[in-house]
């Protein structure tokens, strides 16, 4: 039985540089072989995870089938030096393109199998500019008397 490969990418959190050998090790264990993917950086976390204030942060674009995914989340749960991972499909663009007018600063968004929209990163300064103006509303100064104002709510009441 001949199955469908799709692309992966694995996000994660590891205590040390070193840690990510681990996590390709385990790739190789499972037959899936890395594409691509070798940057991991320091970083501080925002709350301490595993007792941990720094963590290295990488990723990996791996191949496999989707019958393999879930032995190896299974598997990365239980290595005690990751401290967080995610994996993800990689998202899937045709040779033709499905978007071919996506300029720099913009964001592929995708919805549907083979449906993509662009949206625009605007800075706040564009939005400052573009925006209409709208006239400014005059605050009401109205002025009324004690008598007329317990006239009013008896009204109401």
């Amino acid at each position: 039985m001949n199955e469908e490969r799709k692309n992966y990418e694995i996000a994660f959190l590891v205590k040390s540089e070193e840690d990510q050998e681990g996590i390709r090790k385990i790739l190789r264990n499972f037959q899936l072989p890395v594409i691509d993917g070798d940057r991991i950086s320091k970083i501080k976390l925002a709350y301490p995870i595993k007792k941990e204030n720094f963590a290295y942060s990488g990723y990996l674009h791996f191949s496999g089938s989707p019958q393999d995914i879930g032995n190896l989340t299974e598997s990365l749960k239980n290595e005690p030096k990751i401290l967080r991972f995610s994996v993800i499909t990689q998202p899937i663009i045709s040779a033709r393109g499905a978007c071919p007018t996506v300029r720099r600063g913009s964001v592929l968004v995708g919805g549907k199998k083979d449906e993509h929209r662009v949206v625009e990163r605007v800075s706040s300064r564009q939005t400052q500019e573009a925006a209409p103006q709208l006239p400014k509303k005059t605050p009401r100064t109205e002025v009324l008397s004690n008598e007329a104002l317990e006239k009013t709510l008896e009204e109401i009441l």
